[in-house]
């Protein structure tokens, strides 16, 4: 049972070695780590020429998402409208919103989130939905960005070619209560490769869509104030063509095992740190070969891979996470007989995918050190 609002672990917040004190799982933030992440993600886009605009989808949270602005960041872009609503009743300003709201009651909530918001940024790739947005934009009383969303190979959402970027845009500028602002072109089927030269190889190439569609744009006098995209996994050489603004960086922040093992820079293979973990404990170990904790498929994603979450910290060598059901992990050992963990240890895990695993939960413990310094909420939990 929870003691507070923020969950059972409330009273162990500034108390000296707590984080070894925390009921279990738990999904826990090294703050310390997180901020150097931070820092180095905005020290990398000052010396290149971009922005970074914070992927609020990856962690659902007004704390973090503040720090991201402070060190220089733009307004977070997110998946949701949940999200959206979120981060501007936060007080965000330059919020964007990358996917398309088409929608009868998703486009009056855009409508009631405009009428309170600074600066909203939505993207758009369909001549009727630009319609509904200036429907929804006049409702609300002020204007409404709009960025004409690219096709770059992901296949997904955006137009294809030149041309239909530049009809897009023209119908933007054109529709009373919009803003014309620019253009998304995200690619991210190839963001996790881990060899660098031939991530950058495949980067560099998805990429030229959006400089021949930039190109298209000037010389039709649509000048876009904002390229959006990139990420993570091409945020080091994404600059090299000089055609994004800005940089959709997010899973830096926290890092999981879908990154981990990805060479980030040329000249820095691993500048982000894992500041993400969930904490689990042994809850039996009647086995020699393995034993068996409180962390399962409920409380560690596996969308990678069932054996992908990596073991950071409390298991003897060699030792892998395997998920043995819905609330319960396995720890098999390497060396069966000589290895062993005792009901009670307690392991830390990387997840392999850090934003389905923070959705399992309500709450983000926040530890310095050896301390449990805060409890942060998972503030825009819905998706609706």
């Amino acid at each position: 049972m929870a003691t507070g609002d923020r969950g059972p672990n409330e009273s162990l917040i500034g108390v000296p070695g707590s984080r070894h004190q925390l009921g279990t799982p738990s999904l826990v933030i090294d703050v310390d780590i997180m901020d150097a992440n931070i820092a180095s993600m905005a020290a990398h886009a000052a010396s290149h020429g971009y922005e970074v605009r914070p992927v609020g989808k990856i962690h659902k949270s007004i704390e973090i998402t503040r720090r991201q602005v402070e060190a220089g960041g733009r307004g977070p872009c997110c998946a949701t409208l949940a999200e959206v609503e979120v981060m501007v009743d936060a007080g965000f300003s330059d919020v964007m919103l990358f996917t398309s709201v088409v929608t009868a009651p998703k486009l009056d909530r855009l409508a009631e989130v405009n009428a309170r918001a600074e600066g909203l940024i939505v993207c758009a790739d369909h001549a009727a939905n630009v319609v509904q947005i200036g429907e929804a934009a006049r409702r609300s009383g002020r204007p409404i960005k709009v960025l004409v969303d690219l096709e770059t190979g992901s296949y997904r959402t955006g137009v294809v070619g030149e041309d239909a970027a530049v009809a897009l845009a023209r119908l933007i500028v054109d529709t009373k209560g919009l803003e014309y602002a620019g253009v998304q072109g995200y690619t991210g089927h190839h963001m996790n490769t881990a060899d660098y030269e031939a991530r950058r190889a495949r980067g560099l190439t998805v990429v030229e869509p959006v400089v021949r569609a930039v190109e298209r744009l000037r010389t039709e006098g649509l000048e876009p104030e904002i390229v959006s995209g990139g990420g993570t996994g091409s945020h080091a050489f994404d600059h090299e063509l000089d055609v994004f603004t800005e940089i959709q960086a997010g899973t830096y922040v926290l890092m999981d095992t879908n990154y981990y093992s990805v060479v980030q820079r040329h000249d820095e293979p691993s500048p982000f740190g894992p500041a993400l973990f969930v904490r689990t404990t042994v809850i039996s170990n009647c086995q020699p070969e393995f034993v068996m904790t409180d962390a399962g498929i409920k409380e560690v994603d596996v969308i990678f891979g069932i054996e992908n979450p990596a073991i950071l910290r409390g298991a003897p060598p060699g030792a892998v996470y395997e998920m043995a059901g819905d609330d319960m992990g396995k720890i098999r050992f390497a060396n069966p007989g000589q290895d062993r963990l005792e009901v009670g240890d307690v392991v830390e895990i990387l997840a392999s995918h850090c934003y389905q695993t923070i959705v399992l939960y309500r709450y983000f413990h926040a530890v310095s050190g050896d301390t449990l310094v805060d409890i942060w909420p998972v503030d825009a939990y819905d998706n609706w």
